[in-house]
């Protein structure tokens, strides 16, 4: 099975909302608390789940939440065809807002390391390895495609498939490929 650590990352981004600026800002001397715009936060949220690859969330839903209402708001992403819970903090007094979520994603660069790891260790075959999409989410049944390219520049159509939430997979020929 290949597994290792790295090959799992946390998709919960807990530390201070890593730059997520809640689109509503404290007006000074306003009465009560200022609405909270929830499509513009919807809006933002891919960006701070994936920075590198926001592209990857299709979808966040926040339902409709109490405008003013306080405390944070249970939220649904579509990871890469996969729903994740994602918990959206209101903002802080300084305007920012934290993201959580208990999703684990796993990043093709590191399983395409893994992949050329054990294509050395099984048959002896050195070969550079690049899969995609860049992150799945990390329970068993996903599926990532993968082309090995051997020494001698012949691709190699794969597919590695996720066994477990810990990033394990199985390494199959890819259907049509001979």
């Amino acid at each position: 099975m290949g597994r290792g650590s790295g090959l799992r990352r946390r998709l919960g981004l807990t530390a201070a909302a890593l730059g997520l600026m809640a689109v509503v800002t404290a007006g000074c001397g306003a009465d009560g608390p200022t609405p909270l715009d929830i499509g513009a936060v919807e809006r933002q949220v891919p960006g701070v789940l994936l920075p590198g690859h926001p592209d990857l969330v299709a979808d966040v839903d926040c339902g409709d939440p109490v405008p003013t209402g306080l405390g944070p708001m249970p939220c649904t992403a579509v990871v890469s065809g996969v729903e994740v819970p994602v918990i959206v903090h209101r903002p802080a007094i300084d305007g920012r807002i934290r993201v959580e979520s208990p999703a684990d994603v796993v990043a093709a660069v590191d399983l395409s390391g893994r992949v050329a790891a054990r294509l050395q260790a099984d048959i002896g075959v050195e070969a550079r390895v690049a899969c995609t999409p860049a992150v799945r989410v990390a329970f068993a049944g996903q599926t990532f495609d993968c082309v090995a390219t051997d020494p001698d520049a012949r691709d190699i159509d794969l597919v590695a498939t996720l066994i477990d939430a810990d990033g394990g997979f199985r390494l199959d020929a890819s259907p049509g490929s001979g």
